[in-house]
This record gives C-alpha cells, sequence and structure tokens, in this order.
C-alpha cells in the first residue's frame, strides 16, 4: 500500500505536466502517449504500482478462499452471533422466500460493506477535478474504474465465505487509514470521484 500511496502522491505531482502534453497533442493522441510515458520515465513514476497491492493481495484471497471453504475446524466458527454465525459460510443478514437475480434469497452484508470501503478507497486515493470538463481521458477511466471496481467486487465476493470478505474489508479498512496517514504526511489531498 505505502508503493501505491508514493506512487499516487508522485502521479498527482505530474498530473498538470500530464494535462499541458494532452492538450498540446490533442490532434495526435498516440504521440501524445508517448511524450506521456517519457515523462513518467523521466520522473521515476509506474501508472501501475497503484493496482500492485491488489494484485500482492490475489493469492493470499485465493488462499483464504480455499481454506475456509475445506478446512472443518473453521466450520461454525462465530464472529458476530446473529450475524456471522460461520466464517466459513457467506453471512446472512436475512432471507425471503422468492429469488432475486445475483443476490438469491439471502441478504450478505459484508460484500456490500466492502465494496462501500473500497468505493470509499477509490475516493480518497484519487484526485479529479470537481468539474467533469477538466477531466482528461486517463482521468475519465480513472473515475469509471473507481466506480466499477467495488461494483464487480461486490458481486464477485457476495457468496464467499464470511471470513474472506470480512478479511478483505478489514484489509481495505486499515488502508484507508493508512492512506489516511500518508496524505498528511505528504500533504495530498484526495477530492471525490
Amino acid at each position: 500500500n505505502s508503493w501505491s500511496i508514493r506512487s499516487s502522491a508522485k502521479m498527482q505531482a505530474i498530473a498538470p505536466k500530464v494535462k499541458a502534453i494532452q492538450e498540446r497533442y490533442k490532434k495526435d493522441p498516440k504521440k501524445g502517449q508517448l511524450e506521456v510515458m517519457n515523462l513518467y520515465r523521466e520522473s521515476g513514476v509506474n501508472p501501475i504500482t497503484g493496482c500492485l497491492p491488489l494484485f500482492l493481495q490475489m493469492p493470499f484471497l485465493i488462499g483464504m478462499f480455499y481454506l475456509l471453504k475445506s478446512s472443518f475446524p473453521l466450520r461454525g466458527a462465530m464472529f458476530i452471533p446473529g450475524w456471522i454465525d460461520d466464517l466459513a459460510a457467506p453471512d446472512i443478514l436475512f432471507s425471503w422466500g422468492q429469488p432475486f437475480w445475483i443476490i438469491g434469497n439471502e441478504l450478505h452484508l459484508l460484500p456490500i460493506l466492502m465494496g462501500g470501503a473500497m468505493y470509499l478507497q477509490q475516493r480518497l486515493s484519487t484526485k479529479l477535478p470537481a468539474n467533469p470538463a477538466e477531466l482528461s481521458d486517463l482521468q475519465k477511466q480513472q473515475k469509471m474504474m473507481g466506480l466499477m471496481m467495488p461494483l464487480l467486487f461486490t458481486v464477485m465476493f457476495y457468496n464467499v465465505p464470511s471470513g474472506l470478505n470480512l478479511y478483505f474489508m478489514l484489509s481495505t479498512l486499515l488502508g484507508i487509514a493508512q492512506q489516511e496517514w500518508m496524505n498528511r504526511k505528504y500533504g495530498l489531498k484526495g477530492t471525490a470521484v
């Protein structure tokens, strides 16, 4: 997460230069992309570093998924009585008779909270202009990803064990706390996506 935050700080520092290059090469976007890549190289910035924490967590998420699905001692391990009664099964807040598309006939709250925490983390970690007309193409993509990734993860994690959702949500909340601490340390300010 620290790599991602430092990379974000560097990206925010060179954002005005990137915007100037994009304005200069409006007619020739390929040349503009080459110039932006050269600027990244000269500044020591790698835009992919922001995704690195998620890719590093994936093996742990997959491992925890299989651990929670197959470990007999974890079955029935209670976390919050009445809500999370079994860490090896999805949390069930309440259920109903007629199934709905995607969610079935049970409401699982943890994946929704996890998606909300991911959305909040995206809002805090990106610095975008408040006026949508001022957004560059890269910032528009970043904004769309900030909206789509939490939704995608909420759907993907909807029926997984509550222990995995709990781990990912708490990891995201700790990431938010670290982001806020690093923002204060480096003097960064995130704006709403």
